[in-house]
């Protein structure tokens, strides 16, 4: 096992990888620096209402979008009170519009909010975690932009034929199994099929990073032995996610519904705007790293990036620090056009 990183100008992208084969794909920006909670840092927190419905309270930490700590079984704490000093730990990231989950954290008393333990970068992060040495992608010879563009697709083929195609909707990931003009096997084609989509569901859901309920509509079998080996192997396919996997039994209808622990934003959360629809921030940052690549191929001429209006806008307030950036790796060899023959999204880079 290994981490591949891409330390690019606005990002970082970094890969868990089992030999050749990507098991989880991570995203850190350079505009969420500050303002993103990780799970498992710790902050001095200040309770800001404490809802009794709830039962919990909602806290300040300085950073992003107020925590939730639930007060669980034991009730509320002695003490405990709105405006009080509390430490707590990041158990589950903000997601969505919501805020991140917190847990209970003895800290000293001090000034609040303040961070007191802080995450390490994302690449030494994935290395601790695993512990598991880091590689740059381009020295790994991995195309780990290509990694990240064919996990956010909806269809996923199967290796001897057929599909799944992956829809993230707001209440849940939905997964249909697809046979796509597959033929043969020695066995039953339907649960052939059905056991190859179990296992990459299963590499999918942890490899975008995806929480929360999925159903995974797979092709109806008639053997009741079947199902059941079907449900072994999916089980199976979830033995090394660092998640807690709950899994349903399978409906009458073929529909088996799955529970992942959400650790933090999918991938598609962090690089959509809406369904199959990159953000601007997502768009962006592709010009950035198309600058920067040819900028490495092309050491001495000098460079323009053509922008459409909504990404020259963008990299204009350069509220990331960019240009210095880029300008520290290239030289100052290039230029920020606006284009008006691009449509607003669209860029392009080329020689001066």
């Amino acid at each position: 096992m290994r981490v591949i990183v891409a330390d690019h100008v606005g990002e970082t992208r970094a890969g868990l990888f089992e030999g050749d084969r990507a098991v989880e794909l991570h995203i850190e920006r350079w505009s969420e620096r500050g303002k993103r909670a990780l799970r498992g840092e710790v902050y001095r927190a200040r309770v800001r209402r404490i809802d009794a419905q709830l039962n919990g309270a909602f806290c300040d930490i300085g950073r992003g979008a107020d925590g939730f700590l639930s007060f669980g079984g034991q009730g509320r704490p002695a003490g405990f009170h709105e405006g009080a000093s509390i430490g707590v730990q990041i158990a589950r990231e903000a997601f969505q519009e919501k805020g991140p989950t917190l847990a209970l954290y003895e800290v000293e008393a001090g000034d609040a909010p303040e961070a007191l333990i802080t995450a390490p970068p994302l690449a030494e992060r994935l290395s601790g975690l695993f512990d598991t040495p880091i590689i740059p992608a381009h020295k790994a010879g991995i195309d780990l932009d290509g990694e990240f563009e064919a996990a956010l697709e909806a269809e996923v083929p199967l290796q001897g034929g057929g599909r799944i195609i992956i829809e993230p909707v707001t209440a849940l990931t939905a997964i249909d199994v697809d046979a796509a003009g597959r033929t043969g096997g020695k066995g039953s084609p339907a649960f052939d099929l059905n056991r190859a989509a179990a296992r990459e569901a299963a590499r999918q859901i942890r490899l975008r990073g995806i929480g929360g309920v999925v159903a995974i509509d797979f092709i109806p079998m008639k053997k009741k032995g079947d199902q059941v080996a079907l449900d072994a192997t999916l089980k199976s396919a979830f033995r090394n996610d660092p998640a807690k996997v709950d899994i349903a039994p399978a409906s009458r209808f073929a529909i088996t519904e799955i529970a992942r622990q959400r650790l933090g934003c999918a991938l598609h959360e962090q690089m959509w705007e809406r369904f199959g629809v990159e953000s601007l921030e997502t768009r962006a940052l592709a010009a950035l790293r198309g600058l920067e690549a040819e900028g490495r191929a092309n050491r001495a001429a000098r460079l323009v990036l053509e922008a459409g209006s909504d990404i020259h806008t963008w990299l204009s307030s350069d509220t990331i620090g960019w240009t210095k950036a880029m300008t520290d790796r290239l030289g100052a060899r290039f230029e920020l056009k606006l284009s008006d023959r691009l449509s607003p999204r669209a860029f392009s880079v080329g020689r001066a």
